[in-house]
């Protein structure tokens, strides 16, 4: 170490092999919270109609939780898994209420918000990516089961050739951009 160099002092708490998000808070069982709501639902779904609302709600609330923590922490798995929970918790929802029918709504819901969680990655310096690409994939298959459900369209030939299709435009695009 010559004289020129600053000296740097590094402390730590200690190591550990636990993964955690964030610091733990007392010693709250919010696992044990989850399981016994959890429970609950599946329990009463057997009973009333009305459950598959709150158990929809409930997981829609656990996947804006998640977004809320990726986008506070800059956590790309819990941005992407609270996308995943939300998009197919609101499509669990809408169907149990009747505004929507057919299959493809979960995919295409998944697809939607992965495109919008990596349109909204870019504020932090990263380039649209894999996510994108896999949310318009799944955009583009979703929507296609959903007019296939709706309007008798059969566009299940069609799946195929339009995920090639993309494929090669987004090959293209991002070549171009280099």
């Amino acid at each position: 170490m010559s004289k020129r160099d600053s000296k740097v002092v590094i402390a730590t708490n200690g190591w550990s092999f636990e993964g955690r998000w964030g610091t733990r808070h007392g010693g709250f069982p919010m696992l044990g919270v989850f399981l016994i709501v959890f429970g609950l639902l599946l329990i009463a779904g057997n009973f009333v109609s009305w459950a598959e609302y709150g158990t929809a709600a409930f997981f829609m609330a656990i996947g804006v939780v998640l977004i809320a923590t990726g986008v506070r922490d800059r956590s790309d798995l819990a941005l992407y898994a609270g996308v995943f929970m939300a998009a197919l918790a609101t499509a669990s929802f809408l169907s149990a209420a009747g505004l929507i029918h057919g299959d493809g709504w979960g995919t295409l819901f998944v697809g939607a918000g992965f495109m919008a969680a990596s349109v909204w990655r870019p504020e932090r310096g990263i380039r649209l990516g894999w996510a994108f690409v896999l949310g318009a994939i799944l955009a583009a298959w979703g929507g296609l089961q959903v007019a296939e459900s709706n309007l008798s369209f059969p566009t299940g030939r069609l799946i195929g050739p339009v995920l090639i299709v993309l494929l090669g435009l987004w090959i293209v695009m991002r070549r171009a951009r280099r």
